[in-house]
């Protein structure tokens, strides 16, 4: 049966005219996520390479909570997508519903997750990470301005051009994205994230028992983002996340903390205006964390040395990270570990299941 919506604005990219395998032949998987799979599709006219991600689409109108929920997270990020067009940004060229399952059309990136590249480089020096920062906070502060809050921002997040090319980056993967005014975008009630990355406020009121999805006791916005930019530049300077512990719960617990760190060796060569930033958006209190706009304009990244930023006094620094080692953490944790802990978090918790 035809699906006839309603689809995000008015229907806007999506195909009605032909079926998928029509204008483009479906090849080789590239990623599996979730409930989701990606593969690579190519367009029948000219021959050029796209990303297709296939998901369920359940029928509209069902009277099964969980396909109505299945239905409403889908049609979210399509309408996330919908009118993103920046060089930072993973773009939607068209959608296709049929048989029951959407065919989103995007940007194909041949290099892989960020993640796969921490984990071949170790950790990346202060010009590198300062070049493909600064992409991934361009790339959020355009979200932002477009009425867009990712909530899931993380290195398997972040798409890479070329293989190795962080400077390449892209955000991807807006399954868990809310879209509105910004009065809606910060009074976000629910949880979502991922727990290396989510932001403190985000599990606030959070008890044993909740998992990402559920209710949360007091709204958050956008700054959530701002928070999972900071865990983001910590793992590339260092190659290790700033909160962790084998134990999921105990890691969301320093998470509700908020306390890290700049202890491990590897922070010794690295400058005070990168740990300035770092605290700066690493701010427990989102009142008082960094905007994009403000961190754009940090001392780091306006200059193409961060040992030698000009115009800044030693003691006209932010420097607002906490001195008191996590809980538990292991400092010179590597990021396959933290990645461990991100798919026991999803296997066993179910974490990063979104409700809203």
């Amino acid at each position: 049966m035809h699906d006839r919506g309603p689809f995000p604005g008015g229907g806007k990219k999506l195909r009605r005219d032909v079926r998928v395998e029509d204008v483009y032949s479906l090849g080789k998987l590239l990623g599996t996520g979730g409930s989701s799979s990606v593969l690579l599709a190519t367009d029948r006219s000219t021959g050029q390479e796209w990303a297709c991600k296939i998901m369920a689409l359940p029928r509209a109108g069902s009277k099964l909570r969980a396909e109505r929920q299945g239905r409403d997270r889908v049609l979210r990020e399509i309408s996330a997508m919908l009118d993103l067009e920046h060089p930072c940004v993973i773009g939607l060229r068209e959608y296709f519903v049929q048989d029951q399952k959407a065919y989103l059309v995007m940007e194909l990136s041949r290099g892989g997750e960020m993640l796969d590249a921490v984990n071949d480089k170790g950790h990346y020096s202060e010009d590198e990470a300062r070049t493909a920062f600064l992409r991934v906070l361009q790339g959020v502060q355009y979200l932002h301005s477009s009425g867009v809050v990712h909530r899931d921002l993380k290195l398997e997040n972040l798409l890479l051009a070329r293989p190795g090319d962080i400077s390449s980056v892209k955000i991807a993967d807006f399954g868990g994205a809310v879209k509105g005014s910004p009065a809606v975008l910060n009074d976000i009630q629910t949880m979502c994230g991922s727990p290396q990355y989510v932001a403190p406020e985000v599990l606030l009121g959070r008890h044993a028992s909740s998992a990402l999805g559920s209710q949360v006791s007091q709204p958050y916005g956008p700054g959530c983002d701002v928070w999972s930019c900071g865990v983001v530049l910590y793992m590339l300077l260092s190659g290790c996340p700033p909160f962790w512990h084998e134990d999921v719960e105990q890691l969301l617990a320093a998470v509700q903390r908020g306390k890290f760190d700049f202890e491990d060796p590897v922070w010794r060569g690295v400058s005070r205006e990168a740990k300035d930033l770092i605290s700066g958006l690493l701010q427990f209190d989102p009142g008082q964390r960094l905007s994009c706009d403000e961190a754009l304009q940090h001392p780091w990244l306006q200059t193409s040395n961060g040992t030698q930023a000009r115009g800044v006094a030693e003691g006209q620094l932010l420097l607002r990270g906490a001195a008191t080692r996590t809980e538990g953490g292991e400092r010179g944790a590597n990021i396959q570990r933290a990645l461990g802990v991100m798919l026991l978090a999803v296997l066993c918790l179910a974490l990063y299941f979104v409700v809203v």
